[in-house]
């Protein structure tokens, strides 16, 4: 109907067409159908001006006499208000109560009353002459039932709403930030005890609190981080709230290397000690989270003060630095190799080493390892529920299944195609 208003509103408002002026008309393929049905043409037959034209009429006259039902009720309606109206202020003939009556409608009426079947009725229901005339002067010869574009309300029960609402971690108390004296001289040199109540090994209960406590000898007794950095909040010990690992500080000694882990705060305020020492060195580090990202683990991305052209970090500290700050992709398939011998996982290099058995996440008892998995001190207990909850932690429960350690926390084997980008 709209689009057949359009059609001829817009035909009768173009001027001078064919001198400067062109239409077009576009209409889908079902608007095609009913032109040709209207015109009876064929499918290939061209449709031409006066063919939608003719469609346009067609239409409107077709919707005319599809509405002339309720137009007609609304005359009719109307003219019954009208009158009721006329006889209560001029007359009086009627009181307020048979106003009313007059001019409310049901507010509900049954299915049967709405939808029941009905025949067309005849004009001489119309008790309007002139509406009657009107509906004979449009061709309407007989009126439907006008209920049936009426739409009636249901009331439904009101379903009860249940919005979520997510228990979040209660407000902690940040703590704040303090630079022991044991850290000084550990910069200056004068210093050389460890462990001590200022500097905590990596993995031990005081940093993260789902360790095994049988297991703790087989992680590095050289890798340490600071008070400050442990200490994010006040009053709760939690190990939700886990510092990012950015910033080692190397020492050399006769034992061997030692890292220790600093906070951002105590980097900032030992940088100048840092910068004149002649014992220690800052490194700076970032776990590789991403395949694309280039590996920084060997720590010569940037150290203060530089670092001699053969020094080289040893490979046993660096792994477990690697999984402790939840670095989640290893830089070629021999770290591989080399982690899951600390990890006693199970990898290809064990293929030729007979029949054992091997738990479901490919960690191998003790009990069951073969001679090239043997070593002094290794886990009794598989560590890998301990660190992916711990990666999990520092990557803020992102998934992280189809990452490098993701594929060795699921007891998945590794191929050396993996590592290459």
């Amino acid at each position: 109907m709209i689009l057949a208003l359009m059609l001829v509103e817009g035909c009768m408002r173009m001027r001078k067409l064919g001198n400067g002026h062109s239409v077009m008309f576009f209409a889908p393929s079902d608007v095609d159908r009913s032109i040709r049905t209207i015109t009876s043409k064929s499918e290939s037959d061209a449709i031409r001006t006066m063919d939608i034209l003719q469609w346009a009429m067609a239409e409107t006259c077709a919707e005319i006499e599809r509405r002339a039902s309720l137009w007609a009720q609304q005359g009719v309606d109307h003219a019954l208000r009208y009158d009721s109206w006329s006889n209560f202020c001029d007359h009086g003939e009627i009181s307020l109560n048979e106003l009313a009556e007059a001019w409310r409608q049901p507010d509900a009426k049954t299915l049967e009353e709405l939808y029941a079947p009905a025949s067309p009725r005849d004009l001489s229901v119309i008790s309007i002459p002139n509406i009657r005339q009107r509906c004979l002067e449009l061709g309407v010869l007989s009126l439907l039932n006008p209920n049936l574009d009426e739409e009636q309300e249901r009331e439904v029960v009101h379903e009860v709403e249940c919005e979520r609402q997510v228990e979040r971690l209660p407000k902690a108390t940040p703590a704040l930030h303090q630079v022991t004296r044991a850290i000084v001289r550990f910069v200056q040199g004068a210093f050389n005890s460890l462990p001590h109540p200022a500097f905590q090994r990596a993995f031990s209960p005081e940093v993260v609190c789902s360790i095994h406590l049988e297991d703790i000898p087989a992680w590095s007794q050289s890798l340490y981080v600071t008070s400050d950095f442990c200490r994010v909040i006040l009053d709760r010990k939690g190990s939700e709230y886990l510092r990012p690992v950015n910033w080692i500080l190397s020492r050399d000694s006769p034992s061997g290397p030692t890292f220790l882990i600093l906070s951002p705060f105590e980097v900032n305020q030992l940088l100048l000690e840092i910068r004149t020492s002649k014992f220690v060195r800052l490194h700076i580090y970032t776990p590789r989270t991403h395949k694309t990202s280039r590996p920084c683990d060997d720590l010569l991305l940037h150290s203060i003060p530089t670092v001699p052209p053969d020094w080289t970090a040893p490979a046993f500290l660096v792994d477990q630095l690697n999984l402790f700050a939840g670095q989640l992709y290893l830089r070629d398939y021999s770290t591989y190799i080399r982690v899951c011998r600390f990890l006693c996982v199970y990898a290809k290099d064990l293929e030729d080493g007979g029949s054992f058995e091997v738990q479901s996440d490919g960690f191998i008892q003790p009990a069951h390892r073969p001679l090239r998995a043997l070593r002094a001190c290794s886990f009794q207990r598989s560590p890998l529920p301990f660190l992916r909850d711990l990666i999990g932690l520092r990557r803020m429960s992102m998934k992280f299944s189809l990452t490098h350690m993701g594929k060795i926390l699921d007891g998945r084997l590794l191929r050396e195609e993996d590592f290459f980008n």
